[in-house]
């Protein structure tokens, strides 16, 4: 995705490899000072949520006994809350402890330790037992790739706002949300790299998945980092696009649609949100 601000306004952009991509902030020039602090929240979720790091509140949840109560941050807590909601909304398709499943397919480095074979728990095993405490009933691998993207960017929006920022957009690789008085112009690229629609958007967030250019082929058949809740790869042949009232719900629900269509569609449209129709123009949000 690419968003173009309107031009009668001087803008200032900044741009930092974070989340395992680029984050994009673009703000009025008068208020570019506040860039910096929306970039250290989204630094702030991108070491607590990290899989790869063993800093991280994910590695500490995985090295602490089942039903041991472990303290991570707040940020930690209200994903891993949104995660067991969207886990309960979607039946169990929107699962983040489809970790195990991504490291025995390459898709994620084995953690230090680990023995695949004793990692049973799934989201439903996920107990928030106090304000700052978490419980895994059952050893698992989280992994909040599906997720955590959207509300860093929801955390930096939050951030910029509180700072007096009056509109602006945060861009994380395509987890998108806008603010304020001003319309965005995003131009939506497909899976085969070509511009296949464009976006209004207003005061709201969006998100894409797309897992062509990602899957590899082992043991004769293909497989995706896009898994349902029972590890099965999806294999959707087309990106998908989802706008919803804010990034970390948009995010989340890209996974959900791409594995089960008609269920995403009702879900999206309870929780505020819409599927852009691909190739077919644009459409305001």
């Amino acid at each position: 995705m690419r968003p173009s601000s309107p031009a009668a306004e001087s803008i200032s952009r900044r741009c930092r490899p974070l989340l395992g991509t680029f984050v994009e902030i673009a703000v009025p020039r008068a208020f570019e000072q506040a860039i910096n602090t929306a970039f250290d929240a989204v630094r702030h979720v991108h070491e607590r949520m990290s899989f790869h790091e063993e800093s991280s509140d994910l590695a500490t949840m995985r090295r602490a006994a089942a039903g041991h109560p472990v303290t991570v941050a707040n940020e930690t807590i209200a994903v891993l809350a949104a995660a067991i909601e969207f886990h309960r909304l979607s039946d169990g398709i929107f699962d983040v402890s489809v970790g195990r499943h991504l490291v025995a397919a390459g898709f994620l480095p084995r953690p230090p330790a680990v023995d695949l074979r004793r990692i049973t728990g799934t989201t439903a095993d996920l107990e928030i037992v106090e304000d700052r405490q978490v419980v895994c009933n059952k050893p698992m691998l989280i992994d909040l790739g599906g997720i955590a993207k959207g509300y860093a960017v929801d955390r930096a929006t939050a951030v910029l706002r509180s700072l007096g920022v009056p509109h602006g957009i945060v861009n994380a690789g395509g987890d998108l949300r806008a603010f304020g008085r001003d319309t965005q112009i995003v131009h939506l690229r497909g899976a085969d790299g070509r511009i296949d629609g464009v976006v209004a958007l207003t005061d709201s967030a969006m998100a894409s998945s797309s897992n062509r250019h990602l899957r590899r082929t082992g043991r004769g058949r293909e497989r995706s980092p896009h898994l349902d809740g029972r590890g099965r790869s999806i294999l959707a042949s087309d990106a998908i696009t989802v706008i919803a009232p804010d990034c970390m719900t948009a995010d989340a629900m890209t996974k959900i649609v791409l594995a089960d269509p008609p269920m995403g569609r009702v879900l999206l449209a309870r929780l505020g949100g819409t599927i852009v129709e691909r190739a077919a123009g644009t459409r305001a949000a």
